[in-house]
């Protein structure tokens, strides 16, 4: 656990280090190599920086990582887990299919709406192979 939480530590550094070294020598860089590193220094620093903050918990509260381990295990949990999914599946599929009417009667660009019809149908049509797959698996 604790080399996991020095690597955490050494990436956020470096992704502090590579975000303030981008900053420092804009003018040397392109546009686009200032934002490619900027953003990577940035994705770096948030990552290892919340990466060794959980690690840091993790080691000073031995007893509250067993219990999260047991919890997600615990059958009931997967269960609500997996509903909690299905519903914000469904919910996200309507809420694409509203956007594609409000679209629509916006007299939004066609890429938009099609867009919108494609991931409703996408989903529908995945959500039908996956049902037919898990009825034979169980």
């Amino acid at each position: 656990m604790r080399k996991k939480t020095v690597l955490f530590l050494g990436l956020g550094l470096c992704g502090l280090l590579l975000l303030a070294g981008t900053l420092l020598l804009r003018e040397g860089l392109s546009p686009l190599t200032e934002g490619l590193l900027c953003g990577l220094g940035s994705g770096a620093f948030g990552l290892g920086t919340a990466r060794f903050a959980l690690c840091r918990y993790q080691e000073t509260h031995p007893r509250q990582l067993r219990q999260d381990e047991i919890d997600a295990k615990d059958e009931r949990n997967a269960v609500i887990r997996c509903r909690a999914q299905a519903m914000s599946g469904l919910v996200l599929q309507w809420v694409v299919i509203a956007a594609a009417w409000v679209s629509i009667l916006a007299d939004g660009p066609l890429w938009l709406t099609l867009t919108a019809v494609g991931i409703f149908l996408g989903k529908t049509f995945l959500e039908l192979a996956l049902m037919g797959y898990y009825q034979r698996r169980m």
